[in-house]
């Protein structure tokens, strides 16, 4: 967890039979009017049951999984995730592996929200977590309140800064900050693949993927009883290329390289996501 080429902690899908091929035109939806230039997502987490099953439907349309065997276990915090890595973020499909220790480390951090997000489906809550990155790091620019996690196996002055409505504002995706040797390492081509070493050349692989997606270019997250005027979600809001909004159901939509397939892939109701290629 301290190299750029192992998964990286937290921050805590498929059948090709329901594919639907069609135009999709990016929807514009009511967003912040300042677009934050200091926030920007790093990468994203769903919170799953059934990791087979969710990892299955991703891999039906032709994404590439990173290896369960490289998948990285969330020491102390007792989960851990399926990995689907990209160019410019990835999405972690995370979930409960070890129930005893997942509680023992909410009784020592009492302000997180991983118990509440992990019972998602009892709870109604968000099953959606977002990991942050601020340009020229510094703490006192996390623009909400938050709290101070730390593991382990984390470097000395190394922390997660967990926005501390998160637990409370159970509708809301759940928004965290990611230090900045944790950042995901972002490419702008397959070719910049190069550039990673040797020694981490098998990670080259997990970039390509059959269907041809590259980059996430647009991500929409809609939630049910969403207040839209915290903190967290006017900070999200103005994060470019990042929407989350009020609706019916918890849902997230990916868009890939601007929909240039024109294909759509709705993997409910085993995931809560909508794939656009």
């Amino acid at each position: 967890m301290k190299t750029r080429y192992n998964i990286i902690i937290l921050g805590f899908i498929f059948c090709l039979l329901s594919c639907k091929d069609k135009k999709t035109d990016v929807k514009l939806y009511e967003r912040s009017e300042n677009i934050s230039t200091d926030l920007q997502l790093d990468h994203f987490n769903i919170w799953i049951k059934n990791p087979r099953i969710a990892k299955k439907r991703l891999t039906e349309i032709g994404f590439t999984s990173v290896p369960d065997s490289l998948s990285a276990i969330h020491i102390g915090q007792g989960t851990t995730g399926r990995y689907f890595r990209f160019l410019n973020c990835y999405l972690e499909l995370i979930f409960v592996y070890d129930q005893k220790e997942l509680e023992e480390n909410n009784d020592k951090n009492k302000g997180l929200d991983f118990t509440k997000r992990a019972n998602f489906d009892k709870n109604g809550a968000s099953p959606f977590s977002l990991a942050l990155k601020l340009k020229d790091y510094n703490v006192e620019k996390i623009p909400f309140e938050k709290i101070c996690y730390h593991q382990d196996w984390m470097d000395k002055n190394m922390n997660i800064y967990s926005a501390k409505n998160s637990k409370k504002e159970l509708k809301e995706p759940s928004i965290f900050v990611v230090y900045p040797e944790m950042e995901y390492e972002k490419f702008e081509t397959l070719s910049d693949l190069k550039n990673i070493p040797e020694e981490h050349a098998i990670w080259r692989e997990f970039y390509k993927h059959p269907n041809g997606a590259h980059k996430i270019t647009e991500i929409i997250i809609t939630s049910s009883n969403l207040n839209l005027n915290t903190e967290t979600i006017k900070a999200v809001n103005g994060i470019e290329n990042l929407t989350v909004k009020k609706g019916k159901d918890h849902l997230m939509e990916l868009y890939f390289d601007n929909n240039i397939q024109e294909k759509s892939f709705d993997l409910r109701p085993e995931l809560p996501l909508i794939i656009y290629l």
